[in-house]
């Protein structure tokens, strides 16, 4: 019983790492960190009004362009929202968001909320973004 715990773990670390970004919030990455070039991604996600603070539902967070591509077209089969990827250069990851991004952090815990009853989502997270 007590080795099948251990090696349950043990499983459970290895599939999910954290990071701590540069504001000190911890960060799940879904894979393994690999040396990657950095490429530019599409920037749907650019913010409309520079001085206002926004709520960004993340549901992935990935080390490698294609692992975040393949994530974001299996999201857009199984959810009713706009999915877009976006590369963070302080975390050199590749995030999954649903966009458009909230104004209002109810907004975004209740998209957050109605996501997490899915197995796939049930680590997707709330990003405060202030511009």
């Amino acid at each position: 019983m007590i080795i099948n715990l251990i090696v349950l773990v043990n499983l459970i670390i290895s599939c999910t790492a954290s990071q701590k970004s540069s504001e000190g919030e911890r960060i799940y990455v879904f894979d393994e960190q690999k040396n990657q070039e950095k490429i530019d991604v599409k920037k749907d996600g650019e913010f409309p009004n520079i001085n206002e603070t926004y709520y960004v539902v993340q549901i992935g967070a990935f080390t490698t362009k294609e692992r975040a591509e393949i994530f974001a077209e299996n999201s857009r089969k199984k959810i009713e929202k706009e999915v877009i990827i976006t590369y963070s250069e302080n975390n050199n990851l590749y995030l999954v968001q649903i966009t458009p991004f909230f104004r209002s952090r109810l907004e975004a815990e209740l998209v957050r909320d109605e996501l997490k009853v899915m197995d796939e989502f049930k680590d997707v997270w709330i990003v405060t973004v202030n511009k």
